[in-house]
């Protein structure tokens, strides 16, 4: 589509920067095997299969990253609901490259055309505890691979993707120095049941303190604005950096990849400390 243009901007000072700990050295990463190059057009693909902590960790993914040794800086990338990383994340991932950012993606219980793996099964989908346990497995994946600054990794995703994301940064508020998301939010009672029990709750978010980016078109059918709205006026009130772009007359799937807003995603990144 035509690069579409925000109609509301809302931000908020009080960013906390995350403190992670320092860039690891290279070495092997028990259970996880890559594929390719990461450099390529289309990147490696890998995968992962564990035991830890008494949780079966077998899940698919890619990988693309700049040329060189690094360290680099990261985003982890999240699907929506029917896509999986052979689709969605690689194109952004394609984008993301070129600023100079490690992607790295999974497959999540929502995926579509692949196996989902584990933990989770496909009725535990969105924000839930299985898949954010899969984003936060691939912090540990980028750690080991040497590569990575892992005082600039970044959360960004699409619509259950975002959902994903936003409790990942919840959960886990140390380890992001930003996020940003398409077509996302929270979930109040009156939304529709879709909506409901697939976003993440209030309390779920309530850890955020990376600056977060949100857009959003205002004719969405799937993800209402409100929940972007919802989630905005929470962060607001906890006093977290963070910036909502709404699009007139954009749908749910209009703004993933409009050249505006990537443009905006990086800009974000770059003031946040990403880039």
């Amino acid at each position: 589509m035509a690069a579409i243009l925000a109609m509301a901007v809302l931000s908020a000072p009080g960013c906390h920067h995350a403190s992670p700990s320092e860039p690891t050295g290279p070495g092997s990463i028990p259970g996880f095997t890559l594929s390719g190059s990461p450099a390529s057009s289309d990147g490696a693909t890998w995968t992962y299969r564990i035991q830890d902590a008494g949780i079966a960790y077998d899940l698919q993914g890619i990988l693309l990253a700049p040329s060189g040794s690094g360290p680099f800086p990261a985003v982890i990338i999240s699907h929506g609901n029917s896509s999986n990383v052979a689709g969605y994340s690689r194109t952004i991932a394609r984008e993301m490259v070129g600023w100079g950012l490690v992607c790295i993606a999974t497959n999540y219980t929502h995926a579509g055309g692949v196996p989902i793996g584990s933990p989770g099964t496909a009725s535990e989908i969105g924000a839930s505890q299985a898949n954010v346990l899969r984003a936060r497995r691939l912090v540990e994946i980028l750690r080991g691979l040497g590569s990575v600054d892992m005082n600039r990794v970044a959360l960004h995703g699409h619509s259950l993707g975002a959902f994903v994301s936003e409790a990942t940064a919840g959960a886990y508020p140390t380890l992001f120095r930003a996020a940003s998301h398409t077509a996302g939010g929270i979930a109040p009672d009156f939304l529709p049941d879709i909506i409901s029990g697939l976003a993440p709750t209030e309390a779920q978010i309530a850890g955020i303190r990376a600056p977060y980016q949100m857009h959003h078109g205002d004719r969405d059918l799937v993800v209402p604005v409100v929940a972007d709205q919802l989630f905005d006026a929470a962060l607001r009130a906890r006093g977290v950096t963070r910036q909502l772009l709404i699009y007139p007359g954009a749908s749910h799937d209009d703004v993933r990849f409009d050249p505006v807003v990537l443009d905006r995603i990086r800009a974000w990144y770059r003031g946040s400390g990403v880039l």
